[in-house]
């Protein structure tokens, strides 16, 4: 399409949430701290059962498209 890239942005979206939030959105259980591969996201979600926190963090990159 023409673009350029510009640069990575390696935090375009972020997602924090308890264990009980992300078991929710989910529908799955989360018994250990690991990352988690969910169905429809682009990034694992890394589970924290010792601090009850959820990060999901999506990279993207920049792109310049000169019209």
């Amino acid at each position: 399409m023409g673009g350029k890239i510009i640069k990575p942005c390696h935090k375009a979206m972020y997602i924090p949430g308890t264990i009980a939030e992300w078991e929710e959105w989910t529908d799955m259980k989360f018994y250990e701290t690991a990352d988690y591969i969910v169905q429809g996201a682009l990034a694992p979600v890394k589970i924290n059962i010792e601090e009850d926190i959820g990060e999901y963090v999506e990279p993207n990159v920049w792109v310049l498209h000169e019209v």
